[in-house]
């Protein structure tokens, strides 16, 4: 095993799991706000990170090729609306849903798989898609209302996936495209913003603005690492080990920020996770078959 890129990828789940900690700092701001100085810093710390492991150049590939540059664009919708939706969980105290979005996306994406690519069920895999499509439908009825911002965080994710899946490329370049796009959406907001009111684009505390800085770190420093681990890791891995974000997002909320986690919530939780166990069992099933197969004819 490639422990350097497993380390790599395990840094990249906790400063994506622990992240509510850094955003909750900001609650006083408007969300729209975070999110565009968040886009701006971002793309300035990748650039960074594409001149560093030399990539810089193949950015003008992607643009330059008009089907992968619409997929691209409407991942960047994706991806962006996913992103504001993570900060919003966590101004209104739904830090449970976003743990809650993030655990189910890979169910998600074994659904879409099989809706746009026409990828098969395994037995088990249709018995964990069940069990979460009941966690779901169960968590809306106790609740008394649908989980919006789970579905919304899990949906936008896992079409985000699909879109990366199909394209193929390499994941530090075209998260800097996405965002590249996203930046002229954010700036502009904070120059309407300044001219609609007195608030200019730097009219912050000094505090805040380093904190924005710093948001743009924790968001491209993740997918730098999370870039360098996939390459180096298999599938089954990645998948297992990606559960430490929602498992770090979830103790936050539940111990740190106390958030309400009701017997409706443990029910839930406990599909979902039974779900996660078989699909994941199943997954490692697969990918050590594969693996025999392919030691069997070397």
């Amino acid at each position: 095993m490639n422990y350097t890129a497993l380390i790599a990828l395990v840094c990249a789940c906790i400063i994506w799991g622990l992240s509510p900690l850094f955003y909750h700092q900001l609650n006083h701001i408007d969300p729209l706000m975070i999110m565009a100085y968040r886009v701006i810093w971002a793309l300035f710390f990748l650039i960074v990170f594409l001149a560093i492991t030399g990539k810089l150049s193949g950015i003008l590939y992607l643009v330059k090729n008009l089907r992968s540059f619409m997929l691209l664009a409407f991942a960047s919708l994706m991806i962006g609306i996913n992103q504001f939706g993570f900060i919003y969980s966590i101004s209104v105290k739904q830090v449970i849903q976003a743990s809650f979005a993030y655990y189910i996306f890979p169910l998600i994406a074994v659904f879409f798989g099989f809706i746009f690519l026409g990828e098969k069920f395994s037995k088990v895999q249709f018995i964990a898609l069940f069990l979460a499509l009941f966690g779901v439908v169960f968590l809306s009825r106790g609740l008394g209302e649908i989980p919006y911002i789970a579905l919304l965080l899990g949906i936008t994710f896992g079409i985000y996936g699909l879109i990366k899946n199909h394209l193929s490329l390499n994941s530090l370049q075209t998260i800097s495209v996405e965002i590249c796009l996203l930046s002229p959406i954010a700036l502009g907001y904070l120059i309407f913003l300044g001219l609609s009111s007195e608030e200019t684009l730097f009219d912050v505390s000094r505090i805040d603005f380093c904190m924005f800085i710093g948001s743009g770190l924790i968001t491209s420093l993740p997918l730098f690492l999370f870039s360098l681990a996939i390459s180096g890791l298999n599938y089954s891995t990645v998948g297992l080990v990606n559960y430490l974000n929602p498992t770090l997002q979830f103790f936050v909320a539940v111990v740190i920020f106390s958030e309400t986690f009701t017997l409706t919530h443990g029910i839930s939780f406990g599909l979902i996770w039974i779900s996660l166990f078989l699909y994941s069992s199943d997954s490692i099933r697969v990918e050590l078959s594969r693996s025999r197969k392919i030691s069997s004819t070397d």
